[in-house]
């Protein structure tokens, strides 16, 4: 096909910076990006790291080599190639992904050369926490690849913040959400590491005064939940590789990286609501479908 003729990496060949990745996932988190993450990697014109989420750009590009960030994935790695070795899938290309990755120096070179392996495919990588970025950052990730594409996940930001209070206030105190005082949850809504992730129009502006529309796939965690074959087929479409339903997974609607449901407390869904309405009043001006619904929830939350 044409595209691995005409492919955004293939300077990388020449030794010519600023060409790999050609896609990233930018969130936002609790979205569908492990979902993603995990639907794409069967695609044979497709390449992923051998880990989600790289955390370059809002880490480890300038933050301390031995950071938290890299603990964590030190870790994650050493305890991954464990079990392979145990079940007799050891790979000696992960094995050397994962040296570069964890002992090498850290520099946008460095970052560009963790998609070597990919370098005949299409190869990009998938961090929420992207979503976050600043325009400054995000202006230099466009300078390591000016036709970047950019794939950005949204959900309803009650449910989204909710998700996300489950999983990071639940480890932070190490029990679970329903035992933390709720004016330490209220406040951990308002904190930035919330907040952000869930401010959409913040994140498209930004990533939209860097790249073209054309550059940029916006999707929602409805459209997965209702139709995940024609979403994934359009996320090929996007990136460019094979448009064929021989590709998609037989575990197309299985959930991945879920959670037991739990309802969410009133005063919760009443304090989200107050946060995100603003912001939601704004969205919903760019797009017909679900942010106009969640718009909608917020104003009879806080009407009620």
């Amino acid at each position: 096909m044409t595209y691995k003729q005409n492919y955004p990496g293939k300077d990388f060949l020449n030794n010519q910076p600023g060409n790999l990745p050609v896609f990233i996932g930018i969130g936002a988190q609790r979205s569908g990006s492990t979902w993603l993450h995990e639907n794409l990697k069967p695609h044979p014109e497709i390449w992923l790291p051998p880990t989600k989420e790289l955390h370059y750009f809002n880490d480890l590009r300038d933050g301390p080599f031995f950071c938290e960030r890299y603990r964590k994935k030190l870790k994650a790695r050493v305890g991954k190639t464990k079990n392979a070795l145990l079940r007799g899938e050891w790979s000696y290309a992960d094995f050397k992904w994962d040296i570069r990755y964890l002992f090498m120096p850290r520099s946008d070179r460095w970052y560009t050369k963790l998609f070597s392996q990919g370098k005949q495919l299409v190869a990009g990588e998938i961090t929420p926490a992207y979503s976050t970025l600043t325009s400054d950052i995000v202006a230099s990730i466009k300078q390591i690849n000016p036709e970047l594409k950019i794939i950005f996940l949204m959900r309803d930001p009650i449910d989204r913040s909710w998700s996300h209070a489950r999983k990071d206030l639940s480890n932070l105190y190490n029990k679970p959400l329903e035992e933390i005082p709720s004016e330490t949850v209220i406040k951990w809504f308002n904190e930035p590491e919330c907040a952000l992730r869930s401010d959409y129009m913040r994140t498209l502006e930004i990533w939209s005064s860097h790249f073209a529309k054309e550059q940029i796939f916006i999707g929602f965690l409805e459209e997965i939940k209702s139709d995940p074959e024609n979403f994934l087929l359009r996320i090929y479409d996007f990136l460019g590789v094979e448009k064929s339903t021989k590709y998609l997974p037989e575990s197309l609607r299985a959930a991945v990286n879920t959670r037991k449901k739990i309802d969410i407390a009133p005063e919760y869904e009443y304090e989200l609501a107050k946060i995100h309405e603003p912001k939601l009043a704004k969205l919903k001006e760019k797009f017909d479908t679900y942010p106009k619904q969640w718009h909608e929830r917020c104003v009879a939350v806080l009407n009620s």
